[in-house]
């Protein structure tokens, strides 16, 4: 017994110091729920909860409240779940493609104090022929309170077919929306550092 028990905790504690092993833990746990677990099927303009808690491995220097770095982080589970949640996953996997964040803006308010019960609520609030915008608010249920706000871009990559023809399939007949203004101004940057960065490539 004694054999195979050190070795064995040898590995977990070189993966520990390898990888974020916490994090593929979760992952995978998040995308088997969803599998093992069915949910009724949501419209793909519904706003889209789950929910999460700050603990003690989520804080920074002052060990009181949440890192920024993890807000990014959290917003993973929020958009794998929202992917399967409303079929974007079923649709874009099936051909072939995957969805990449390729921009992402958090716009902090409030901190999220250690020990904080919160929700992650995701929206698609706009779309165009190569990617869709999401937006991400995360709000503490003590108090209802909108601690951050983030806008993700995400591209559809590896399909033969336009943002609008994956939503048109999900949801036969949805209307884009107008694009709110704040989001038309960062779109406008993005494609300006876009622009910045080819000229110096």
């Amino acid at each position: 017994m004694g054999g195979f028990f050190y070795p064995a905790i040898a590995v977990v504690a070189m993966m520990y110091a390898l990888f974020d092993v916490n994090y593929f833990i979760r992952v995978f746990f998040t995308l088997s729920w969803r599998k093992l677990i069915p949910v009724k099927r949501r419209k793909i303009s519904d706003a889209i909860n789950i929910y999460g808690f700050c603990t003690t491995n989520d804080v920074d220097l002052f060990i009181t409240h949440m890192n920024n770095a993890r807000f990014i982080r959290e917003l993973d589970f929020a958009r794998f779940d929202y992917y399967h949640r409303t079929g974007i996953y079923e649709v874009v996997a099936s051909r072939g493609g995957s969805s990449l964040q390729v921009a992402t803006t958090v716009r902090h308010r409030r901190v999220m104090p250690v020990f904080t019960f919160y929700r992650i609520e995701t929206k698609l609030i706009y779309w165009d022929q190569k990617a869709a915008y999401l937006e991400h608010k995360f709000i503490t249920l003590s108090d209802n309170f909108v601690r951050a706000t983030v806008f993700s871009k995400q591209q559809m990559v590896g399909l033969r077919m336009s943002t609008d023809d994956v939503i048109n399939e999900i949801d036969p007949g949805m209307q884009k929306p107008e694009a709110p203004e704040d989001l038309t101004h960062w779109i406008k940057y993005n494609e300006s550092s876009s622009e910045k960065l080819r000229k110096v490539d």
